[in-house]
């Protein structure tokens, strides 16, 4: 009986630490279901964090404070593009290869957390089944900062 309850308390704090984690500050911006995270077995295997709620998405921490906000707008009147498609990939400091997608909320933003210091690619598209992007960004985030980047759709 003692471990179903601790079993129970558990699962309920796990998924209530996942939707806190992707509703803060994300708006309605989601991960996708094919998100990845390739970890390579060097010697940063000290540094790597737990990962939140099967997205492969690194918990905040000292060493991994990374954040990459981006908003999509229109070109023509200046609007947010909600439903846009942004997708992350790069190596982060560890050499793991990250992938991570997320859709734009009403407000066109997208925020992905918790990044290892790394070389990363955001590519923007006008909505999740464009298959030609609008336009990509390279970023480097050198230590654990915020950046944010504004893409125009035409």
């Amino acid at each position: 009986m003692p471990r179903f309850v601790i079993s129970q308390c558990l699962a309920i704090g796990l998924v209530a630490t996942a939707l806190m984690g992707s509703a803060v500050g994300s708006a309605s911006a989601h991960p996708g279901a094919d998100d990845t995270i390739a970890q390579n077995a060097g010697p940063c295997a000290e540094l790597r964090q737990a990962r939140q709620n099967d997205q492969g998405v690194r918990a905040a921490g000292p060493t991994a404070a990374g954040q990459i906000d981006a908003v999509l707008i229109a070109a023509t009147n200046r609007a947010p593009i909600a439903g846009g498609k942004i997708v992350l990939t790069g190596i982060d400091a560890c050499g793991d290869s990250i992938h991570r997608h997320m859709s734009t909320s009403v407000n066109g933003q997208v925020s992905f957390r918790g990044l290892q210091p790394g070389r990363y690619r955001l590519t923007a598209y006008r909505n999740s089944s464009a298959t030609r992007s609008v336009t990509k960004a390279d970023i480097d985030l050198p230590t654990p900062s915020l950046k944010t980047i504004q893409f125009t759709a035409d």
